[in-house]
């Protein structure tokens, strides 16, 4: 099955599509003329410079006319015309019809793998799937949607976005999950702080942005944490290096969100690997904005 996340993939299918569009360029040169090459022949009732008098009109005398009859020219038959080299032509572009049309066949295709694998994906749009189910009730496992890839080329993320992104390492080692640079796993989640932004979750509350309680309506339930400290002020975290990360960026109550960070987490707030658990996101991290679910079809629609 070929995977079409690999990066080396669009290169071979290049590189095929190129080797089969040579092999069909030098088929029509060995094939002979094409419709190029051939010369049109001139009309055949195209006149010339030389011009022959017309012959003299025969009347009949008195002497034929005693003698009983007048003899009729003799009516030559029609013969068969020679082919042509129109005709030689025509033939020539009946054979080639199957080599022209595989040709442009291909060059389609050549330009589909470089409009789909080096424009569209990697500076326009990108399909996603969603393998679990976090973002309940906003998209529900299976759910396969894109993303835009310039949305954050052009401006900063706001509050609320739906994003995309690389989980960071931390992240997947405490799922005991292995990181490949070249094979990222990708998380769709929530912005909740952008920088600078004061964060507090308290559980069956929700959450606070600075010091305003959120509605929230596209949430599934109501937390049941506390965060970033919990009710003994005791910081939310067993992780060593997101209790360090918090210390440096609680402040009070509240996590402040450093520049170059975003704070963010899943709509089923009570089943998400966000970051409550993981800790911050890197802002360079963010691949694209989720806005668009194209399967299945009885979900089709915009990601609010």
């Amino acid at each position: 099955m070929f995977n079409f996340d690999e990066p080396g993939f669009p290169i071979a299918l290049l590189a095929i599509l190129g080797g089969l569009r040579l092999a069909v360029y030098v088929a029509e040169r060995l094939s002979g003329p094409t419709m190029e090459t051939v010369p049109m022949p001139l009309a055949p009732d195209a006149p010339t410079e030389e011009t022959t008098a017309p012959e003299p009109e025969l009347r009949p005398t008195a002497e034929m006319a005693f003698q009983g009859a007048v003899t009729a020219p003799e009516t030559a038959l029609p013969q068969p015309e020679a082919p042509t080299a129109a005709d030689a032509a025509s033939a020539d572009l009946a054979g080639a019809r199957p080599q022209r049309f595989f040709a442009e066949l291909l060059d389609s295709g050549i330009i589909a793998v470089i409009l789909v694998f080096f424009i569209i994906r990697p500076f326009v749009l990108q399909a996603f799937y969603i393998p679990s189910g976090s973002m309940i009730p906003t998209l529900q496992e299976g759910d396969k949607l894109l993303a835009t890839k310039y949305s954050y080329r052009l401006h900063e993320p706001h509050h609320r976005d739906v994003v995309v992104f690389e989980a960071p390492e931390l992240a997947l080692k405490m799922l005991s999950q292995q990181y490949d640079k070249q094979h990222p796993i990708d998380y769709v989640k929530r912005v909740v702080g952008l920088p600078g932004d004061h964060v507090r979750i308290v559980a069956n509350e929700g959450v606070y942005l600075n010091g305003e309680l959120q509605h929230e309506p596209y949430v599934n339930a109501l937390p049941d944490y506390c965060f970033p400290r919990r009710p003994d002020g005791s910081l939310e975290s067993d992780n060593a290096t997101v209790h360090q990360e918090l210390v440096q960026n609680v402040q009070g109550q509240d996590l402040v969100v450093p520049p170059g960070y975003l704070f963010v987490l899943g709509d089923n707030r009570t089943q998400s690997h966000d970051g409550h658990r993981w800790g911050l996101l890197k802002r360079d991290r963010l691949l694209g904005k989720a806005f668009f679910i194209f399967w299945p079809f009885n979900r089709m629609g915009f990601v609010q």
